[in-house]
């Protein structure tokens, strides 16, 4: 009798041991998946980041407006802007 008692209770203890470590590999792997996307939603700020510094300093702005519309674009003044206002 004692020895179906150890059986049954080494084959309970089997049986929660699988179950608690099948649990425990999904978890790893929704854990794995999370940080893999987030490392790459990182690389894109990074790379905005980067592009917003390089493209919003004015003399960078002069520099490529130079080499890529040379003498087409014309400056326009803030004060020269007529504002409408109800316009339909």
């Amino acid at each position: 009798m004692k020895i179906y008692i150890i059986v049954i209770f080494i084959v309970i203890l089997i049986i929660f041991t699988s179950l608690v470590k099948n649990s425990t590999r999904e978890l790893e792997a929704k854990i794995f998946n999370s940080e893999e996307k987030i490392k790459i939603l990182i690389d894109k700020k990074e790379l905005i980041l980067l592009e917003n510094n390089f493209l919003s300093s004015p003399e960078r702005l002069f520099k490529l407006k130079k080499i890529f519309f040379e003498e087409n674009l014309n400056e326009l003044k803030p004060k020269n802007f007529i504002y409408l206002e109800n316009y339909e």
